[in-house]
Order: structure tokens, then sequence, then C-alpha cells
């Protein structure tokens, strides 16, 4: 693909990773509202199991989305790896773009290591049982991988 080509998908791209983002931190927030962090503190599995024993419940089953922390909690461990994923890939599709800027190339790198760092930050949240200043800490990781979307979409979208 020639780099505008590339450029453009990866503009699009982008955007749809700032939604992914969004959506995931929309789901911590249900997690962290619902204490939901605190019911299966085993990581990857949830006590033994890949889905949650307790998982749809409740009925209507669109409840168990919002009101069940057994799948409150699984959809953000299952947003979350979504989310770092598609970073990852997006990071090592878009940093070989060669018309990017210094600046853009840059965001792309401190996308990738908040992610990182989120991603540890969230799991050792789950498996210390949610100590406050850790979950804080968290909360403030996804405020910043917001930030940093926010800015390589700008970069993007704007160079």
């Amino acid at each position: 693909k020639t780099p505008a080509t590339s450029t453009g998908a990866t503009k699009k791209a982008a955007s749809y990773l700032l939604g992914l983002v969004s959506i995931t931190i929309v789901s911590g927030g249900f997690v962290a509202g619902l204490k939901a962090g605190l019911a299966y503190n085993t990581f990857p599995k949830m006590s033994g199991q890949w889905l949650p024993p307790a998982g749809w419940m409740l009925q209507p089953g669109w409840r168990n989305l919002f009101e069940n922390i057994a799948t409150v909690q699984f959809d953000h461990r299952l947003l979350a790896t979504l989310t770092f994923v598609s970073i990852v890939v997006f990071w090592y599709y878009a940093k070989r773009i060669p018309a990017l800027s210094r600046g853009t190339r840059t965001g792309l790198h401190l996308l990738l290591l908040t992610a990182v760092t989120q991603v540890s930050l969230g799991i050792s949240t789950l498996l210390l049982h949610v100590p406050v200043a850790l979950a804080v800490t968290h909360q403030a990781g996804a405020l910043t991988l917001l930030s940093i979307t926010l800015f390589v979409n700008h970069r993007l979208h704007n160079t």
C-alpha cells in the first residue's frame, strides 16, 4: 500500500480504537460502581473457569450486562483484552507508515506503553483484591489511555 492509503486506513482504525477505549472505560465504571473487582480475584480464569459460573442469572438476560457482578467483570476483561490486542496491532502497523510525523510516532509509542501499563495495573488490582490506591491508579490510567488515544487521533486527522 502507498503511505496515503495506509494513512487513510490508519485514521479509520484510530477512530474505531477511540470508540473501543471509550466503551472499555465505561465498562470499567460498571466494575467500580458494582465493586465487581472483588468477585473473582484470579486471572486469566474466573474461579478456574473461562466464563463466570454465575454469568447469566438475572432475567431478563440483558440485565446481566449491567447488574450482575460476574458478567460485568467478565465483560470488562473481554473488552480490555480486545482493546489491548487492538492497540498492539494498531501500533505495529501504524508505526511503519513512513509519512508519519515524529509527534505522531511518539504518540503511537506512548499509546502502546500506556496500554501495557494499564493492563498490568488492571490485573494487579484484581489479583491483590482491589487496594484503593491501585484501583485509583488504574482509573487514572484509563484517563491517560483515553487522552493519548485522542492525541493520536488528532495527530492523524490533522497532519
